[in-house]
């Protein structure tokens, strides 16, 4: 299988239309797109690079959001953990994308969001 990084030399599928591929530079997650839209939501989808019929999420930091939204999909770790981890890396490297949820909870469900 070919992937954004090179010819993958492992492929192991997460879930449905969801695979981890590596290949002997790099790596990262593959999600079907119309998969990517029904498990993600739109910040995250446009944190993924579209290739071919995927969204491509690669290890160093785009894969994060994925393993933020949907924590089961990392099976190494407890799903909590997986959370905790991912947010962690996602305000390093992508702050912008926790700003859209701060002013849909103020906007929209006037919740207190200075935390």
């Amino acid at each position: 299988m070919h992937t954004p990084w090179g010819k993958a030399q492992t492929k192991q599928q997460l879930d449905e239309g969801v695979y981890w591929v590596t290949t002997a530079i790099h790596g990262g997650l593959l999600i079907e797109k119309e998969r990517a839209q029904a498990l993600l939501s739109t910040r995250a989808c446009r944190i993924g690079m579209p290739w071919n019929d995927f969204l491509a999420f690669e290890q160093e930091h785009a894969m994060m959001v994925v393993f933020y939204e949907q924590p089961q999909l990392y099976p190494w770790i407890e799903e909590e953990l997986s959370a905790k981890l991912a947010e962690d890396a996602l305000r390093l490297r992508y702050p912008d994308y926790f700003v859209g949820e701060k002013a849909i909870k103020k906007l929209y469900l006037n919740e207190d969001v200075s935390h």
